[in-house]
Formats: structure tokens, C-alpha cells, sequence
């Protein structure tokens, strides 16, 4: 009798084991790679309070699963440690968007006034086939203080469009 309740203790266990570990199989076959490069110009404004600045930025670029795209990024970004928080709205060419939120952070390069940043997109939804779109990329771009122009690229993983999210 103790041996028939192990075995199927170890049964039941077993089973919850390969059920988590096909379901984490599933989540994570739903992202896919998300890349791409951009450029844009940069506005600044005064901040919220003191010590910080708005830097909004329109811009354009390429990417998997957004072809051709436009967007506006706007940040808040604290002068005294060079770190910034924020929101972008990004828009394909059929009009499909995703909207992310961002942490990052910069600092000066050798080049005077151009500024080395990194930052983290986290996807928190979208229009279109990006409804309900979750996943985050590395952001790496540089910023001139003198010509007001950004250019970078992103890398990470996206929930996989047209898929119910």
C-alpha cells in the first residue's frame, strides 16, 4: 500500500512538473526576436521640476515585425545622474503601434556633446497586431547636445504579432 500512495505521489508530481514545464515552453515560444535601427531629432524642454529636462524625440526607422516605422519618445531626464524614464509610441506603416515605457541612463563620450545612452524598452501593448504585445529590448544609441540628432538600435524579444496575447 505505501508503495501504490509513493507512486502516485511521484506520478502526480511528475505530471505538475511536465505540465509547468510545457506551459513555460509555450510562453516562451510566443516571443520572437525584435530588432532594428533608428534615427531622430531631439527637443528639449524644461523638466517637471528642477534639475531635469523633457526630451521628446521624432524619428523614423526599421525593424523586424514593424517594417518601416515612425515615433515619439518623450523622457524625463535628471541631470545630476544622467538616468531618464519615459514613454514611446512607435507606428508602422499600416498604422499597427506599440507603445513601451523606458529606463535608461547616459553618459558623455570622448566627442564632446555626444552622449553614449542605453536604455530598456519594455512593451506594454499596442494597436493592431501588436494588441496585448509584451516583451522588452536593449536600446543603445548616441545623442549630439550640439546637433540635437539621436541614432541607435534595439535588440530583445516580442510577444509574436497576429498571436493572441
Amino acid at each position: 500500500m505505501k508503495t501504490e500512495t509513493r507512486s502516485i505521489v511521484y506520478l502526480s508530481m511528475a505530471g505538475l512538473i511536465l505540465t509547468a514545464a510545457l506551459a513555460a515552453s509555450a510562453a516562451s515560444q510566443d516571443q520572437v526576436p525584435f530588432k532594428g535601427t533608428f534615427q531622430g531629432t531631439d527637443t528639449d524642454k524644461p523638466g517637471p521640476t528642477p534639475g531635469t529636462i523633457t526630451v521628446v524625440t521624432n524619428g523614423t526607422g526599421i525593424g523586424t515585425h514593424l517594417g518601416q516605422f515612425s515615433f515619439e519618445q518623450e523622457v524625463i531626464l535628471n541631470l545630476a545622474n544622467g538616468t531618464g524614464t519615459g514613454s514611446a509610441h512607435l507606428v508602422a506603416a499600416n498604422r499597427d503601434s506599440l507603445d513601451v515605457t523606458i529606463v535608461g541612463s547616459g553618459e558623455p563620450t570622448s566627442t564632446p556633446g555626444v552622449f553614449s545612452i542605453t536604455e530598456i524598452w519594455t512593451i506594454t501593448g499596442g494597436t493592431g497586431r501588436f494588441a496585448g504585445a509584451q516583451g522588452s529590448a536593449v536600446v543603445e544609441r548616441l545623442a549630439s547636445a550640439v546637433t540635437f540628432t539621436t541614432s541607435g538600435s534595439f535588440h530583445g524579444t516580442i510577444s509574436s504579432p497576429g498571436v493572441p496575447h
